[in-house]
């Protein structure tokens, strides 16, 4: 009687283990016969290799995937549902989610409570990570790719691939109908941490969510880094979102701290580093805004304080409409911009010094007779354009002019009839050091 022999095999992108002996064939069960054979709280460490999804979680596993475990789509529905409670999903590749973003079609669609998806690779799909109804989950150190492409037409009644060469490779899947990277939907008390995220719609989009960390995440080349709608009181540290239509767009919320983050090179006809429409009571400090079309842009929003950013090297630096009023603002360095305040239309109620502590303006020619760093005389920054700027854009060809220089410049020292501008009693000199 001989001993087991064992064999390899590969179907369908599944691996499948075969044990002979005397004539019996017993086939490894799929990973998902694992997760549902597993008891509550098992750790199932997952070969490398390919497996198929569909998955599902529906009670507290952990399964980790060693290098080179990867699980595959079909191209239909989600390739991973965590329904369970305490999951745990790490170290994996994966791909291939259908397509249906009225059936919110992800990478990882997350409905259960204290879950932790991290340090896997998420490639090919419409949303990366879903998260519905979820509370306390850790989203941390994936990497996430969008769908950027559909799968290349099959003829009619073959499974032959068109071989035509325009289709081969399949149609290129509009921006505005790709899904987020990381989205997140009545949800709460969640972590979102050190994700980098590209090529899908929105970098991550928040609805409706609430006491949650964000921070330390990479998003670029999307539509929007952070799309946000009707969510409170959450926390946005340490991210960095570059090279996007706009670094953030965030409306109708309340009671954020927004600190520390890069809004960098976000460039187009109309982008943003940040735009706020109806926020309100919201802290910005010590974030980076540079090289973007416009800096910042507020629309009715009120009572936030924005101190310590950097806005530098924008087209326009901060763009203030008549409808916001009571923000502050100080400590702020305006640097390199060729239009630092944009005004449409005015509010006497915006402060701009808080603590007879004002903000830097570059060229402001500050007058500092003792010596503290905080120019004696108040500083008016001038809109000269801003009431032609918008109908008529070719104006902006003026920009940085000598002529505009000129009536800035005068302005300052003789205000002009009919011209917008916002003033600050207290600017900052070159020299001035935070005590």
């Amino acid at each position: 009687m001989s001993g087991p022999r064992f064999r390899g095999l590969r179907q369908s992108g599944v691996q499948i283990v075969a044990i002979l002996w005397c004539g019996l064939v017993l086939a490894q069960p799929s990973l998902q016969e694992r997760i549902d054979a597993a008891p509550v709280g098992t750790t199932l460490l997952v070969e490398a290799g390919v497996y198929a999804g569909p998955l599902v979680l529906n009670r507290a596993l952990v399964l980790i995937g060693e290098p080179g475990a990867e699980i595959h789509g079909s191209g239909s529905g989600s390739v991973v549902q965590v329904t369970g409670n305490g999951v745990t999903v790490q170290g994996f590749r994966i791909t291939g989610s259908g397509v249906n973003l009225s059936k919110d079609d992800a990478g990882v669609k997350v409905t259960g409570d204290d879950v932790t998806i991290a340090n896997n690779h998420l490639d090919d799909v419409l949303h990366g990570i879903y998260l519905k109804k979820v509370r306390r989950a850790r989203i941390q150190e994936n990497t996430i790719r969008g769908k950027t492409s559909l799968p290349p037409p099959v003829r009619p009644g073959s499974t032959t691939i068109v071989a035509d060469a325009a289709e081969v490779c399949g149609a290129e899947l509009n921006i505005n109908v790709r899904g987020n990277g990381i989205h997140l939907w009545n949800s709460e008390k969640n972590l979102i941490e050190n994700n980098d995220i590209a090529e899908t719609r929105d970098g991550m989009y928040f609805s409706f969510t609430r006491h949650t960390r964000v921070r330390g995440n990479s998003v670029h080349q999307v539509r929007y880094g952070l799309h946000y709608m009707y969510s409170d009181d959450n926390t946005f540290e340490g991210n960095e979102f570059s090279d996007n239509a706009a670094g953030a767009a965030i409306m109708y919320s309340k009671n954020l701290m927004v600190r520390g983050n890069r809004f960098v090179a976000n460039r187009g006809l109309r982008a943003y580093g940040m735009l706020l429409n109806s926020v309100d009571m919201t802290r910005l400090e010590n974030n980076e805004l540079s090289g973007n079309s416009v800096g910042i842009y507020l629309e009715n929003c009120n009572s936030n304080v924005f101190t310590g950013n950097i806005i530098a090297q924008n087209y326009i630096g901060i763009r203030l409409t008549g409808s916001s009023g009571e923000n502050a603002f100080s400590r702020n360095r305006f640097s390199g911009n060729l239009h630092p305040v944009e005004l449409a239309g005015q509010s006497e109620s915006n402060r701009w010094a808080i603590g007879r502590i004002g903000n830097y303006w570059q060229n402001a020619g500050v007058v500092d007779l003792t010596g503290d760093g905080v120019g004696d005389v108040p500083h008016r920054e001038a809109d000269v354009l801003g009431s032609v700027r918008r109908p008529f854009p070719l104006i902006g060809l003026l920009s940085g002019s000598p002529g505009v220089s000129i009536l800035k410049f005068g302005y300052r020292h003789a205000p002009l009839p009919d011209t917008r501008a916002i003033t600050d009693p207290a600017p900052l000199s070159p020299g001035y050091s935070q005590p």
